[in-house]
């Protein structure tokens, strides 16, 4: 059933006279299906813009980290990863020694209370780390300093607050200098961090800024459990070089931890692409289920594009009768109503596509994260618009075109 340029003009043209000539039924239609567009762009839209400004927070910091954990980042036994030797700070040195790696960080984290004479903070993140904690975490100091090398060699009791603990235990305070207690232990704050402004921070609020970070010395002295694993990170000099570092580690930690060649690795390497893809590989599934649940009001609004076109051929029974009584064949007047259920539909799906646009400039303006939407979205929404249609109005045509002329001039 070939479509020739004259019936898609002549199919335009009385489209948009009906159009015109219902504009109330029309609009309805048109509503329906721009709400429906709306959200589905608009959510497209968010989700492809969260993702971009994931990845900038995960990749977009200068250092170039390999991270060593005992257990795997996904998958694998945890009860048999258990039984895993624990890292030593000995590993560390060695691995500091390796080519193209500028340092070596480790650390620990727990969950902790912090207190300040009456003043309480709920349970919080204690992290043990080096000096290099800011480089690899992109984090920097907004008040005081952070730790030095010497008060980790020397296991000084300071600490370097997030900024929600610091609020909770020093309102209206200058915390600098002042003490208080980490579970049992008195440490002294010497710092202040700034803000966290990635994406985490702004969809977890309060929980992204809820930690401390003291020296990983001071941290195994006062609070390291007994079967609690040490972590290791390399920072590597230049991204060309990571899978390089990656294989001399890899090497130098299977000779370390005496694993037997053909043995599989008894520790996990993790890197910025490994940790975007896990969470790429959790947000995706919900991603995908927000846009086929946006989807269904596409579908509510192809019923509502077919039940106003069966009534659309309703009304002009007669019409259609001296339209064929005047020669016209059953495929034009098939075409006839299938251009004017998609040329309702496409006007809906303009209308909706700038507003899902709208709302999704609003929603990131909100969020305060890139917008990002693919060319190729805003094409398949004009042509799922277009489409829905088709399909729809599909079932009004054939009807239509079926009429018997005798019978329908006689309709009025």
């Amino acid at each position: 059933m070939r479509l020739t340029r004259h019936q898609l003009v002549e199919g335009l043209r009385l489209s948009l006279d009906v159009l015109r000539a219902h504009r109330m039924r029309s609009g309805l239609v048109i509503l329906g299906v721009s709400v429906a567009v709306a959200t589905l762009m608009g959510m497209v839209a968010t989700l492809s813009g969260l993702s971009r400004k994931i990845q900038q927070d995960i990749t977009g910091g200068e250092a170039v980290v390999l991270q060593v954990n005992k257990f795997d980042l996904v998958g694998g036994d945890r009860r048999t990863q258990m039984d895993r030797k624990d890292f030593t700070t000995e590993d560390a040195r060695a691995l500091e020694r390796l080519a193209h790696v500028k340092a070596v960080s480790v650390g620990y984290q727990q969950n902790r209370p912090l207190r300040h004479r009456n003043q309480k903070a709920r349970l919080i993140a204690i992290i043990g780390s080096t000096v290099h904690f800011t480089a690899i975490n992109h984090l920097g100091v907004d008040r005081g300093r952070f730790f030095t090398r010497f008060e980790t060699e020397h296991r000084s009791p300071v600490v370097v607050l997030g900024e929600r603990p610091a609020e909770e235990l020093f309102p209206g305070q200058n915390p600098i200098g002042q003490y208080m207690r980490v579970a049992d232990q008195e440490y002294q704050v010497v710092g202040v961090f700034k803000p966290n402004e990635s994406i985490f921070a702004r969809l977890f609020g309060s929980l992204a800024q809820n930690f401390a970070v003291v020296p990983y010395t001071s941290y195994e002295r006062d609070f390291k459990g007994r079967r609690e694993p040490m972590y290791i990170q390399v920072i590597v000099d230049n991204k060309e070089n990571l899978n390089t570092v990656r294989e001399s580690v890899r090497s130098v930690l299977r000779v370390r931890r005496k694993v037997m060649p053909g043995q599989p690795d008894d520790f996990a390497l993790n890197t910025a692409d490994a940790a975007l893809a896990l969470i790429q590989k959790l947000t995706g599934p919900i991603g995908l289920g927000l846009v086929v649940m946006s989807s269904i009001g596409l579908m509510v609004g192809g019923i509502g594009v077919m039940v106003i076109m069966l009534v659309s051929v309703t009304e002009r029974t007669y019409e259609i009768g001296i339209r064929k009584a005047l020669g016209a064949t059953r495929k034009e007047i098939v075409w006839q109503f299938l251009i004017e259920a998609a040329t309702l539909t496409c006007v809906g799906g303009l209308v909706g596509i700038a507003g899902g646009l709208g709302l999704a400039f609003l929603i990131m303006k909100i969020g305060n994260f890139p917008f990002s939407l693919p060319v190729v979205y805003v094409l398949l929404a004009v042509v799922v618009s277009v489409g829905i249609g088709l399909v729809f109005g599909l079932y009004p045509a054939n009807r239509a075109a079926r009429l018997d002329p005798i019978e329908a001039l006689r309709h009025e």
